[in-house]
């Protein structure tokens, strides 16, 4: 249980570091599109799992609800990390822009590193396959979203560039098979 303490705390730590170096560099008028990105509200829930599932620590439990907050929270950030650095990382070939401050280096890869680690070191216990869909949730209501404010209504920019060439139905399917598919490798290991 300690060893799980010790790292949720590291989690909500960075996040609320990264969260701070975000605010600090954004203009005030430019701060609510910071949260149109997967990446900032992946990193904030599963920084939330992480404080729910401390507090259950701090109570000495780990109650089965909380763990399975924490699997989709870090499912979530899982999907970041793997979403960096096999498709925006050869897409743009700078680790600059996706490594390049405290931020970016938070939220790429040490969140996600810490919640797979504490989630597969000391929070899995035995967890019903009914979790896998609500693990995959969150980028299917992002997807949802980011289809919807980029191709259907043009309110935003495509910033991650997955509807590059019109290609939004293959990127909307890769993203979700991808998900699937650490949803179900959270699961199993």
């Amino acid at each position: 249980m300690v060893p799980s303490a010790v790292v949720n705390e590291a989690i909500v730590f960075c996040t609320v570091l990264a969260m701070r170096g975000l605010v600090r560099r954004t203009p005030k008028e430019k701060l609510p599109e910071s949260f149109r990105y997967f990446t900032v509200l992946s990193n904030l829930f599963c920084a939330l799992t992480a404080l729910i599932l401390l507090v259950a620590e701090l109570f000495g439990a780990m109650p089965a609800w909380a763990v399975v907050l924490k699997y989709v929270g870090t499912a979530a950030v899982a999907v970041t990390l793997c979403t960096v650095f096999l498709y925006l990382l050869p897409a743009t070939r700078s680790l600059e822009g996706l490594l390049g401050s405290i931020p970016e280096t938070v939220m790429h890869l040490i969140t996600p590193v810490l919640a797979i680690l504490s989630f597969l070191g000391f929070e899995k216990g035995a967890m019903s396959a009914w979790a896998i869909p609500l693990a995959v949730l969150p980028v299917l209501l992002y997807g949802w979203l980011y289809l919807n404010r980029v191709v259907m209504a043009g309110a935003w920019r495509d910033f991650y560039g997955f509807n590059k060439g019109g290609k939004w139905k293959l990127s909307f399917s890769l993203m979700a098979a991808g998900a699937v598919l650490i949803a179900v490798l959270l699961w199993r290991l």
